[in-house]
Protein backbone atom coordinates (compact mmCIF):
# COMPACT_ATOMS: atom_id res chain seq x y z
CA UNK A 1 0.00 0.00 0.00
CA UNK A 2 1.21 3.68 -0.93
CA UNK A 3 1.43 5.84 1.94
CA UNK A 4 0.04 9.28 0.08
CA UNK A 5 2.25 12.24 1.96
CA UNK A 6 0.13 14.00 4.54
CA UNK A 7 0.40 17.61 6.33
CA UNK A 8 1.05 21.24 4.67
CA UNK A 9 3.80 19.87 2.38
CA UNK A 10 1.43 17.72 0.27
CA UNK A 11 -0.52 20.97 -1.07
CA UNK A 12 0.75 22.07 -4.46
CA UNK A 13 2.40 25.22 -4.96
CA UNK A 14 -0.37 27.28 -5.67
CA UNK A 15 -2.31 26.78 -2.50
CA UNK A 16 0.72 27.11 -0.81
CA UNK A 17 1.72 30.71 -2.37
CA UNK A 18 -1.83 31.88 -1.52
CA UNK A 19 -1.40 30.42 1.95
CA UNK A 20 2.38 32.28 2.33
CA UNK A 21 1.47 35.77 0.62
CA UNK A 22 -0.85 36.30 3.42
CA UNK A 23 2.92 36.79 5.74
CA UNK A 24 4.37 39.71 6.21
CA UNK A 25 8.27 40.10 4.72
CA UNK A 26 9.31 39.55 8.32
CA UNK A 27 7.28 36.88 9.37
CA UNK A 28 8.30 34.88 5.85
CA UNK A 29 11.78 35.05 6.17
CA UNK A 30 12.08 32.43 8.81
CA UNK A 31 10.11 30.16 6.84
CA UNK A 32 12.62 29.57 3.80
CA UNK A 33 14.92 27.72 5.74
CA UNK A 34 11.58 24.87 6.23
CA UNK A 35 12.95 23.17 2.78
CA UNK A 36 14.48 23.82 -0.54
CA UNK A 37 10.32 24.18 -1.63
CA UNK A 38 9.54 26.67 0.57
CA UNK A 39 12.56 28.46 -0.16
CA UNK A 40 12.05 28.82 -3.58
CA UNK A 41 8.24 29.47 -3.13
CA UNK A 42 9.18 32.43 -0.76
CA UNK A 43 11.81 33.47 -2.90
CA UNK A 44 9.41 34.31 -5.84
CA UNK A 45 7.18 35.60 -3.75
CA UNK A 46 9.57 38.39 -1.92
CA UNK A 47 10.53 38.77 -5.87
CA UNK A 48 6.91 39.68 -6.89
CA UNK A 49 6.76 41.81 -3.90
CA UNK A 50 9.93 43.59 -4.41
CA UNK A 51 9.22 44.84 -8.01
CA UNK A 52 5.62 45.54 -7.44
CA UNK A 53 6.49 47.59 -4.21
CA UNK A 54 9.01 50.00 -6.24
CA UNK A 55 6.75 50.88 -8.69
CA UNK A 56 4.75 52.71 -5.71
CA UNK A 57 1.78 52.47 -7.26
CA UNK A 58 -0.51 54.49 -4.76
CA UNK A 59 2.53 56.10 -3.54
CA UNK A 60 5.11 58.52 -3.90
CA UNK A 61 8.66 58.42 -3.19
CA UNK A 62 10.01 62.39 -2.41
CA UNK A 63 13.60 63.23 -2.30
CA UNK A 64 15.01 66.25 -0.48
CA UNK A 65 18.64 66.93 -1.25
CA UNK A 66 20.26 70.19 -0.24
CA UNK A 67 23.38 72.00 1.76
CA UNK A 68 22.75 72.54 5.29
CA UNK A 69 22.63 76.65 4.19
CA UNK A 70 19.44 76.19 1.71
CA UNK A 71 17.36 73.80 3.94
CA UNK A 72 14.19 76.15 4.06
CA UNK A 73 14.78 77.17 0.40
CA UNK A 74 15.05 73.75 -1.29
CA UNK A 75 11.70 72.08 -2.43
CA UNK A 76 11.19 68.44 -2.16
CA UNK A 77 11.58 66.65 -5.46
CA UNK A 78 9.19 63.54 -6.64
CA UNK A 79 11.03 60.94 -7.92
CA UNK A 80 9.58 58.63 -11.59
CA UNK A 81 10.03 54.79 -11.67
CA UNK A 82 13.05 53.60 -13.54
CA UNK A 83 13.44 49.93 -12.92
CA UNK A 84 14.82 47.75 -10.35
CA UNK A 85 18.12 46.03 -10.77
CA UNK A 86 21.22 44.57 -9.75
CA UNK A 87 24.38 46.60 -8.99
CA UNK A 88 27.83 45.66 -9.89
CA UNK A 89 31.07 46.45 -12.04
CA UNK A 90 29.49 44.11 -15.57
CA UNK A 91 26.24 45.57 -16.07
CA UNK A 92 23.15 45.55 -14.61
CA UNK A 93 20.59 42.25 -14.61
CA UNK A 94 16.89 42.95 -16.25
CA UNK A 95 14.17 42.13 -13.89
CA UNK A 96 13.11 38.89 -16.27
CA UNK A 97 17.09 37.73 -15.95
CA UNK A 98 16.41 37.74 -11.92
CA UNK A 99 13.03 36.29 -11.62
CA UNK A 100 14.56 33.35 -14.52
CA UNK A 101 17.63 32.67 -11.34
CA UNK A 102 14.65 32.21 -8.63
CA UNK A 103 13.16 29.36 -10.38
CA UNK A 104 16.08 27.40 -10.13
CA UNK A 105 15.37 26.60 -6.21
CA UNK A 106 18.75 27.72 -5.19
CA UNK A 107 20.07 28.36 -1.87
CA UNK A 108 21.07 31.95 -2.16
CA UNK A 109 18.60 33.51 -4.19
CA UNK A 110 17.49 35.65 -0.93
CA UNK A 111 20.88 37.13 -0.92
CA UNK A 112 20.80 38.19 -4.91
CA UNK A 113 17.41 39.73 -4.04
CA UNK A 114 18.58 41.72 -0.81
CA UNK A 115 21.02 43.08 -3.48
CA UNK A 116 18.36 44.59 -5.37
CA UNK A 117 18.33 48.33 -5.96
CA UNK A 118 15.35 50.61 -7.39
CA UNK A 119 16.35 52.91 -9.51
CA UNK A 120 14.17 56.54 -9.72
CA UNK A 121 14.52 59.96 -11.57
CA UNK A 122 14.49 62.89 -9.17
CA UNK A 123 11.85 65.11 -11.41
CA UNK A 124 12.28 69.15 -11.73
CA UNK A 125 10.32 71.17 -8.96
CA UNK A 126 7.04 72.65 -10.06
CA UNK A 127 7.21 75.76 -12.24
CA UNK A 128 5.56 77.37 -8.67
CA UNK A 129 8.46 76.63 -6.73
CA UNK A 130 11.12 78.60 -6.32
CA UNK A 131 14.26 77.48 -7.87
CA UNK A 132 17.75 79.99 -7.80
CA UNK A 133 19.78 80.60 -10.89
CA UNK A 134 21.98 83.37 -9.90
CA UNK A 135 23.02 84.90 -6.96
CA UNK A 136 20.08 87.23 -6.23
CA UNK A 137 21.59 90.91 -4.98
CA UNK A 138 21.02 91.25 -1.32
CA UNK A 139 21.16 87.37 -0.73
CA UNK A 140 23.77 85.21 0.90
CA UNK A 141 26.62 83.63 -1.37
CA UNK A 142 26.71 80.66 0.76
CA UNK A 143 23.03 79.97 -0.47
CA UNK A 144 23.05 80.92 -4.15
CA UNK A 145 26.43 78.67 -4.51
CA UNK A 146 24.80 75.79 -3.13
CA UNK A 147 21.01 76.16 -4.30
CA UNK A 148 19.33 74.33 -7.35
CA UNK A 149 19.77 75.53 -10.54
CA UNK A 150 17.93 75.37 -14.09
CA UNK A 151 20.85 74.24 -16.26
CA UNK A 152 19.80 70.82 -17.77
CA UNK A 153 16.68 70.30 -19.91
CA UNK A 154 16.11 66.45 -17.56
CA UNK A 155 18.70 66.49 -14.83
CA UNK A 156 17.61 68.05 -11.51
CA UNK A 157 20.72 70.08 -11.10
CA UNK A 158 22.40 71.61 -8.00
CA UNK A 159 25.14 74.24 -7.38
CA UNK A 160 28.25 73.25 -5.15
CA UNK A 161 31.01 75.82 -4.14
CA UNK A 162 33.95 74.85 -2.22
CA UNK A 163 36.60 77.54 -0.77
CA UNK A 164 39.92 76.68 -0.71
CA UNK A 165 40.36 75.80 2.41
CA UNK A 166 37.16 73.28 2.00
CA UNK A 167 37.96 69.56 1.91
CA UNK A 168 34.74 68.17 0.28
CA UNK A 169 31.19 69.69 0.84
CA UNK A 170 28.01 68.13 2.70
CA UNK A 171 24.39 67.22 1.30
CA UNK A 172 21.96 66.30 3.96
CA UNK A 173 19.72 63.74 1.92
CA UNK A 174 16.36 62.45 2.95
CA UNK A 175 13.81 60.19 1.15
CA UNK A 176 9.92 59.94 2.44
CA UNK A 177 7.43 57.71 0.51
CA UNK A 178 4.15 59.66 0.99
CA UNK A 179 0.24 58.44 0.00
CA UNK A 180 -1.14 61.04 -1.30
CA UNK A 181 -4.58 61.63 -0.50
CA UNK A 182 -7.70 64.74 -1.13
CA UNK A 183 -7.19 68.21 -1.55
CA UNK A 184 -3.80 67.67 -1.48
CA UNK A 185 -2.97 65.89 1.79
CA UNK A 186 -0.69 63.06 2.77
CA UNK A 187 -2.86 60.18 4.34
CA UNK A 188 0.66 59.04 5.52
CA UNK A 189 4.41 58.93 4.83
CA UNK A 190 7.32 56.88 6.16
CA UNK A 191 10.73 58.03 5.66
CA UNK A 192 13.18 55.68 4.24
CA UNK A 193 16.41 57.36 5.19
CA UNK A 194 18.10 60.67 6.43
CA UNK A 195 21.59 61.26 5.86
CA UNK A 196 23.89 63.36 4.77
CA UNK A 197 26.48 63.30 1.41
CA UNK A 198 29.75 64.41 2.00
CA UNK A 199 31.22 65.39 -1.91
CA UNK A 200 34.89 65.21 -1.86
CA UNK A 201 36.88 67.85 -3.58
CA UNK A 202 39.07 65.12 -5.61
CA UNK A 203 35.94 63.57 -6.41
CA UNK A 204 33.91 66.22 -7.90
CA UNK A 205 37.49 66.63 -10.34
CA UNK A 206 37.89 63.53 -11.36
CA UNK A 207 33.73 63.63 -12.06
CA UNK A 208 34.28 66.67 -14.24
CA UNK A 209 36.53 65.17 -16.08
CA UNK A 210 35.14 62.02 -16.96
CA UNK A 211 32.76 61.68 -19.89
CA UNK A 212 29.47 60.23 -18.06
CA UNK A 213 28.66 58.59 -21.85
CA UNK A 214 31.56 56.03 -21.71
CA UNK A 215 31.72 55.24 -17.99
CA UNK A 216 29.03 52.19 -18.35
CA UNK A 217 31.38 49.76 -16.42
CA UNK A 218 31.99 52.70 -13.92
CA UNK A 219 28.45 53.22 -12.83
CA UNK A 220 29.39 52.75 -9.09
CA UNK A 221 31.88 55.54 -9.12
CA UNK A 222 29.22 58.13 -9.52
CA UNK A 223 27.32 56.89 -6.90
CA UNK A 224 27.37 58.46 -3.74
CA UNK A 225 25.92 56.78 -1.02
CA UNK A 226 23.92 58.56 2.06
CA UNK A 227 24.84 56.33 5.16
CA UNK A 228 27.34 53.27 5.65
CA UNK A 229 25.08 50.47 4.57
CA UNK A 230 25.06 51.65 1.08
CA UNK A 231 20.82 51.66 1.28
CA UNK A 232 20.48 54.91 -0.35
CA UNK A 233 22.44 56.52 -3.12
CA UNK A 234 22.96 59.35 -5.82
CA UNK A 235 23.95 59.11 -9.49
CA UNK A 236 25.26 62.23 -10.42
CA UNK A 237 27.11 64.09 -13.44
CA UNK A 238 29.22 67.05 -12.47
CA UNK A 239 30.00 70.14 -14.58
CA UNK A 240 32.65 72.10 -13.66
CA UNK A 241 31.47 76.17 -13.63
CA UNK A 242 33.32 79.51 -13.97
CA UNK A 243 31.55 81.39 -10.89
CA UNK A 244 33.92 84.33 -12.10
CA UNK A 245 35.83 84.44 -8.80
CA UNK A 246 39.50 83.76 -10.19
CA UNK A 247 42.13 84.57 -7.42
CA UNK A 248 44.75 86.56 -8.40
CA UNK A 249 47.95 85.17 -6.13
CA UNK A 250 47.46 81.17 -5.26
CA UNK A 251 50.56 79.42 -4.04
CA UNK A 252 51.78 76.35 -5.41
CA UNK A 253 49.99 74.24 -2.24
CA UNK A 254 47.29 75.79 -1.93
CA UNK A 255 43.45 75.15 -3.48
CA UNK A 256 41.58 77.27 -5.42
CA UNK A 257 37.86 78.14 -4.78
CA UNK A 258 35.89 76.17 -6.94
CA UNK A 259 32.21 75.59 -8.02
CA UNK A 260 30.59 72.21 -9.87
CA UNK A 261 27.17 71.47 -10.65
CA UNK A 262 25.69 68.15 -9.55
CA UNK A 263 23.27 66.98 -11.98
CA UNK A 264 21.10 64.14 -10.42
CA UNK A 265 21.08 61.40 -12.91
CA UNK A 266 19.20 58.69 -10.81
CA UNK A 267 18.39 58.24 -7.32
CA UNK A 268 19.15 54.32 -5.71
CA UNK A 269 17.44 52.59 -2.94
CA UNK A 270 17.95 48.78 -2.05
CA UNK A 271 14.55 47.50 -2.39
CA UNK A 272 14.54 45.19 0.62
CA UNK A 273 14.70 48.52 2.51
CA UNK A 274 12.00 50.34 0.46
CA UNK A 275 9.71 46.93 1.28
CA UNK A 276 10.25 46.70 4.95
CA UNK A 277 9.44 49.95 5.37
CA UNK A 278 6.40 50.46 2.95
CA UNK A 279 4.71 47.30 4.89
CA UNK A 280 5.12 49.10 8.10
CA UNK A 281 3.61 52.31 6.76
CA UNK A 282 0.86 50.20 5.51
CA UNK A 283 0.17 48.06 8.85
CA UNK A 284 0.20 51.64 10.89
CA UNK A 285 -2.43 52.35 7.88
CA UNK A 286 -4.59 49.88 8.89
CA UNK A 287 -4.04 50.20 12.72
CA UNK A 288 -4.89 53.49 12.71
CA UNK A 289 -8.36 52.80 10.31
CA UNK A 290 -9.66 51.56 13.61
CA UNK A 291 -9.14 54.35 16.07
CA UNK A 292 -11.37 57.47 14.24
CA UNK A 293 -12.92 59.62 16.81
CA UNK A 294 -16.74 60.26 15.86
CA UNK A 295 -18.07 63.62 17.74
CA UNK A 296 -21.69 64.08 17.30
CA UNK A 297 -24.98 63.30 18.88
CA UNK A 298 -26.19 60.10 20.17
CA UNK A 299 -29.49 58.78 19.29
CA UNK A 300 -30.88 57.05 22.09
Amino acid sequence: MVVQPTGIGALPNEILISILSTFSTISLLPLTLTSHRFHSLIAGILYRRLIDIAQLKDRNLLLECYHPSTKLSTPSLSCEYLGTSELDGSGESSEADLYAGLKECKIGQLGKLAGLYSHFRPLKPEAERRTVRRHPAGGSFIMAANDLVDDHEEYVCQNVHLEAHERFSQLCTVTNVVKPGPRGLLLGCVNISDGVTRVQRHWLAAQARSNPETMSGEKRERLLWADNSENVGLKMRVKERDDGATPILVRDDEDEAVSYTLQYEELVIRTKELLLMVEKSIDQEVSHSGKAIVIGSWDQ
